[in-house]
């Protein structure tokens, strides 16, 4: 049986890390997960454009290519340093990254998810959007 990856794109924050990590692989049913941090990734994915979005892009390229990733998650958490925003406009950026996400990577199913504070040192991600767009060409 193949390896089985799927990429995550998260915060820096190493305190979410493991729960993200831990809600992927249950959820997904994998073995391995490609990581690729950012601060508040999904500020970036919504607002950013040019040469710092394709940048993220081909890391997410990488994975496909080296390891047949065919699921993206894109994380955000409450009390991000990176992005100091509600739970609410965290909900609002990760859609609308996925939106931009969806018409640049074709064929990949892409999540949005939301770890969430549930006391101390808990986290609690709970998806948020999905979107698989169709694969283009032959």
């Amino acid at each position: 049986m193949p390896d089985r990856f799927a990429t995550l794109l998260s915060c820096i924050d190493g305190r979410i890390q493991r729960p993200l990590d831990e809600w992927v692989r249950r959820h997904l049913d994998v073995e391995y997960l490609d990581t690729i941090t950012e601060p508040g990734p999904e500020a970036l994915l919504a607002t950013t454009g040019g040469s710092r979005l394709d940048t993220l892009l081909e890391k997410v390229r990488v994975s496909q290519r080296a390891h047949g990733s065919a699921t993206l998650v894109v994380a955000a958490h409450s009390d991000c340093a990176g992005n100091p925003v509600s739970v609410a406009e965290h909900h609002r950026q990760l859609r609308a990254g996925l939106s931009r996400l969806a018409t640049r990577l074709p064929g990949t199913r892409i999540l949005a998810v939301h770890a969430g504070r549930c006391g101390h040192r808990c986290w609690a991600p709970e998806l948020v959007a999905e979107v698989t767009p169709p694969k283009t060409g032959p």
